[in-house]
C-alpha cells in the first residue's frame, strides 16, 4: 500500500505497534508512529497527537489495514472527522453492521445469495444447537480480529471441546463446511464510490494456511464472471464507498457459497490488485478527500505472494508449474523487487534468526 501511494506521489506514513515490521524499511515510507495498540480507546488518545505532528499536511487520510483499525476508526469516525478523512466515513455505520458475522446470513437471504447453515453460539454449553448439522463445521468470532480465526469441528464432541476452549471469544459462528480445498476459494473486489462500481477484479486462492479455511498464501487472478456478479449483488443498494471484497467457495455441484466480506479496507492480498494494475489504495484515498477516482490501467494476469509467513511459496509453486513465470502471470511478492530492497533483507534477517533459535532451541538442554 505504502508503494502504490507513494510512487504516485502521496506522502505515507504508518502507525504501527509492531516496531519489526519489515515495511517500516521501505524507503516509500516518510515516517512512522508507534502505538501500544490498535483498539479505540487507545487510537482516540494517540491519532490527534499524530496529527498535530502531520500539521504541515492540509489534509490527511486514514488507511486501515485490518479489521480491528476499521472497528475502531468506525466507532470514532465522528470525533475523528475534524483532523481526518475516512473514504467510508457516512458509511461506517453498515461497515460496522457487516464486519458482524453473525449479520451475515440475514444479508445473503434479502440478496438470494447462498449462505452455508449457520449457527451462533452464545455460551459454552450451547453445542447442542447444532443437533441436525451436518459435520465437519467449521467456527469463527463473531467478532473480527479474535484469538482465531477458524476452526474445524469434525463432530459435535469436538464442537464442545472448542467451546470451552474459546469462551472469551464467545459468540462463535459455526457454519456447515462447504467442500473443497484452497483452488475453490474466489474472491470479488470492487471500489465502490457511492455504491458505483469504479473498478473490479475477481480472483482465487491456490493456497492458505491451514487449507482451505485460512490466511492466503498463495492468490491469482482469474476471469470469474459469477463470483463478479455475486460480489456487485452483496454489496448493491448499501451506498458504500472505498475497497471492499466478497469471498465465496465452489461446491463441488458448481454454486458459489458467500464465506465472508471484506469492508473499510483492502484486503491482505491488495498486492494481487496493485500487481493486476488495480491501485486500490490510491483511489481510497481520492475518494476520502472527495475526488473521483479513476479506473486503473487495463488489468495483467497477476500472481501473488505471502512472502513473509510462507518464504518459500513461490519456490514451492514454480516447481509444480514447471516455469519460473507460474501461470503465465506477473509475480507479485511482499517484499522482494519493487525497487525498495530493505524490507526485502529485514525479513529475511528475521526469518534466518528465527530459524536459528528454532534449531538451537532443539539441541539445547531444556532450561538453556
Amino acid at each position: 500500500m505504502v508503494r502504490a501511494l507513494a510512487q504516485s506521489g502521496v506522502a505515507t506514513y504508518a502507525v504501527e505497534k509492531d516496531l519489526h515490521n519489515p515495511g517500516l524499511q521501505s524507503r516509500y515510507l516518510r515516517g512512522w508512529f508507534p502505538v501500544n495498540s490498535y483498539e479505540a480507546s487507545h487510537l482516540e488518545q494517540e491519532l490527534p497527537r499524530i496529527r498535530a505532528k502531520l500539521a504541515a499536511h492540509d489534509e490527511v487520510v486514514l488507511l486501515a489495514i485490518n479489521d480491528r483499525q476499521v472497528e475502531a476508526l468506525a466507532s470514532m469516525h465522528a470525533k475523528l472527522k475534524p483532523a481526518f478523512r475516512i473514504a467510508w466515513s457516512e458509511q461506517a455505520a453498515t461497515v460496522l453492521h457487516l464486519q458482524r458475522k453473525d449479520q451475515l446470513e440475514a444479508r445473503c437471504r434479502a440478496q438470494g445469495l447462498n449462505y452455508p447453515r449457520s449457527q451462533v453460539f452464545v455460551r459454552p454449553d450451547d453445542a447442542g444447537l447444532a443437533s441436525g448439522f451436518r459435520f465437519p463445521m467449521i467456527i469463527k468470532p463473531v467478532r473480527p480480529l479474535s484469538s482465531f480465526k477458524t476452526h474445524m469441528a469434525r463432530d459435535a464432541a469436538e464442537l464442545k471441546r472448542l467451546l470451552d476452549r474459546y469462551q472469551a471469544d464467545l459468540p462463535i459462528l459455526g457454519q456447515e463446511y462447504i467442500e473443497g480445498g484452497d483452488e475453490c476459494i474466489y474472491f470479488g473486489a470492487l471500489t465502490l464510490d457511492k455504491g458505483r462500481v469504479v473498478q473490479s477484479l475477481t480472483g482465487r486462492k491456490l493456497a492458505s494456511y491451514p487449507p482451505a479455511r485460512g490466511q492466503t498464501i498463495i492468490a491469482e487472478t482469474v476471469h470469474a464472471p459469477e463470483v463478479l456478479v455475486a460480489t456487485e449483488r452483496f454489496f448493491d443498494g448499501l451506498s458504500l464507498s472505498g475497497p471492499v471484497s466478497l469471498e465465496l467457495k465452489q461446491a463441488p455441484d458448481g454454486s458459489f457459497w458467500v464465506i465472508e466480506p471484506t469492508l473499510g479496507r483492502t484486503d491482505f492480498w491488495a498486492g494481487l490488485c496493485i500487481g493486476a494494475g488495480f491501485n486500490q489504495p490510491l483511489q481510497e484515498f481520492a475518494l476520502a478527500l472527495g475526488s473521483g477516482p479513476q479506473a486503473g490501467q487495463p488489468l495483467r494476469a497477476c500472481v501473488w505472494y505471502d512472502s513473509e509467513r510462507a518464504p518459500l511459496a513461490y519456490l514451492g509453486l514454480a516447481w509444480r508449474s514447471r516455469s519460473l513465470r507460474p501461470r503465465r502471470a506477473h509475480q507479485y511478492f511482499c517484499y522482494a523487487g519493487h525497487g525498495d530492497p530493505k524490507p526485502f533483507w529485514c525479513a529475511s534477517l528475521q526469518m534466518l534468526s528465527a530459524t536459528v533459535r528454532r534449531g538451537l532451541a532443539k539441541l539445547l538442554p531444556r532450561g538453556q
